[in-house]
């Protein structure tokens, strides 16, 4: 979607540093409960969480990101996670065949390339990578938004728009 960036944030003279950066980014093996524990006090809703994840559709990520779904984070061993599906799975531990791999792969598998809302229809399918991302349909309190998202491109798209502009507000 295109959406106009407001002018006047005074605080884009420097980059963030990666301390500050990660203390402020939800690590991709959280669950709902830690991603909104984390975003909530920024003023950030359950919608605005769905909605921004879906920046998801867009993307790669290192296999680094995701081995707590297909490996034992302690052993190394493989130990595939319950809400991944089990041929998604398969391809995943060909790309990252052990816990120490540094491949990337596409976020989106159905349209890697595409701003659309395919990553909500990945994640009806348990074919997401982060568990941050399955939690989002596994979780109770976000699994409706993850649904209407996916029945409705435009929903999301006028959803993301706000969310981004709210996020864009923040700590300015």
């Amino acid at each position: 979607p295109f959406y106009p960036i407001p002018f006047g944030r005074r605080d884009s003279l420097t980059f963030a540093n990666l301390s500050t950066t990660l203390a402020n980014l939800p690590s991709p093996a959280s669950n709902v409960t830690v991603l909104i524990s984390v975003l909530g006090p920024k003023g950030l809703t359950f919608t605005d969480l769905v909605a921004l994840s879906g920046g998801h559709t867009i993307g790669r990520s290192n296999c680094s990101s995701f081995q707590n779904r297909l490996y034992n984070t302690t052993t190394g061993i493989s130990m595939q996670d319950s809400t991944l599906d089990q041929s998604f799975a398969k391809n995943l531990y060909l790309i990252c065949p052990t816990n120490t791999t540094v491949n990337t792969t596409n976020l989106d598998i159905l349209t890697p390339n595409v701003f659309d809302n395919k990553y909500y229809v990945d994640l009806l399918k348990e074919q997401t990578l982060f568990t941050s991302d399955q939690s989002l349909y596994t979780d109770t309190r976000t699994r409706d938004i993850v649904k209407s998202f996916a029945l409705n491109q435009s929903l999301f798209f006028q959803q993301f728009v706000l969310s981004m502009l709210k996020m864009g507000q923040l700590d300015v």
